[in-house]
């Protein structure tokens, strides 16, 4: 998904979208889970399951307060493996909340409301963006590079499966026929059932992606590490990141039944020559804490008479077209090399290409 330049890191607008578009998906993901599964337990369960699976979404408020701050929240703590037990703790207490009356027992609301929580941490984990599983042991990012941010197809599906089953119940009851299986069971069901479908399509066209890729040389030098990111809108469609020894290709990706990769239709950018500019940079602990995260990162490096700029992006997101809410790195030095400034900028700030 892509927004509109108007403020940094993104305009208000295109903030409300993207964070409303992705809460939505995981709220109908968890809502279809309980009707599907836990269709005869009381409301509190619900929207206990609705909480666990978005409460780890909180970490997109991290954006009000700069790239640093975001940087180091976004998919982080709430997406990591203490993080998922601190969301199942409290979803039982708003659950047991509600429920104060006819309190459930722990035992009884453990399995549901993990069962929402690890769904949501799950289709993280296949996007390009990656989970930071292991944090805080680890910083190490996590990523199946399958679906993206947001992906349209499978918000309609749980839009269908949760709500076309209640137009159909209106129908049936005007007429007067009883149906004896639970409300809105069967449909979600069923949009589950898809769900699983289509993730294993996405992922055999990842892995068609990326055999693509790998077989060939481009402008005459082999690729020594590929990546493939999905399409918002079309699983046919992915874009393709390539690394050689002296270049970072970018490459529109065919699969499935459409027509075959070309090699010569990349565009190709040169990675900087090594420096004594580039070498200070990357030795900051800013480009070192983004050169652990970001997959195929591209330095760009300015030289002036008062010293060099050095820049970082990721190039997954440039061949996502991704600047709404990614991070890269400045980092300015004097004529001797000395660091004057290190930080974390949003990449739509980025004047290097």
């Amino acid at each position: 998904m892509q927004c509109g330049d108007s403020l940094p890191p993104f305009g208000p607008d295109c903030y409300k979208i993207v964070l409303s578009v992705d809460i939505a998906t995981h709220a109908l993901a968890s809502f279809a889970l309980a009707r599907a599964f836990f269709p005869r337990r009381r409301w509190p369960l619900f929207l206990g399951m609705i909480l666990a699976g978005t409460l780890a979404e909180i970490d997109f408020l991290s954006a009000l307060f700069g790239p640093a701050a975001y940087f180091a929240a976004r998919r982080t703590f709430t997406h990591s493996l203490p993080g998922l037990l601190v969301i199942i703790i409290l979803a039982i207490f708003f659950t047991r909340f509600l429920s104060k009356k006819q309190p459930e027992p722990v035992v009884a609301l453990l399995l549901p409301l993990s069962l929402a929580a690890v769904l949501h941490l799950v289709l993280d984990l296949l996007q390009s963006e990656g989970v930071a599983m292991l944090w805080p042991f680890r910083s190490t990012r996590f990523a199946a590079d399958c679906l993206p941010s947001i992906d349209p197809w499978i918000l309609t599906l749980l839009i269908l499966g949760c709500f076309l089953p209640e137009f159909f119940r209106l129908i049936t009851s005007e007429i007067g026929v009883k149906n004896k299986a639970p409300r809105g069971r069967n449909g979600a069901l069923i949009a589950l059932s898809f769900l699983l479908v289509y993730l294993g399509a996405r992922a055999l066209l990842h892995s068609s992606s990326i055999a693509s890729l790998e077989p060939h040389s481009y402008a005459r030098e082999s690729a020594r590490k590929v990546g493939a990111y999905p399409d918002a809108l079309s699983p046919f469609k992915w874009h393709g990141v390539v690394e050689t020894r002296s270049l970072l290709c970018l490459a529109e990706v065919p699969a499935g039944f459409g027509k075959p990769f070309d090699p010569e239709s990349v565009e190709c950018l040169h990675k900087p020559e090594p420096s004594p500019e580039l070498t200070a940079a990357q030795g900051t602990d800013v480009a070192q804490a983004y050169l652990r995260v970001v997959p195929f990162p591209r330095a760009a490096v300015a030289k002036s008479p008062d010293g060099a700029e050095v820049e970082l992006r990721s190039m997954r997101d440039v061949a996502e077209h991704e600047v709404a809410h990614r991070i890269g790195v400045r980092i300015t030095l004097d004529p001797r090399f000395a660091i004057s400034s290190e930080e974390y900028i949003w990449a739509r700030e980025l004047r290097l290409r």
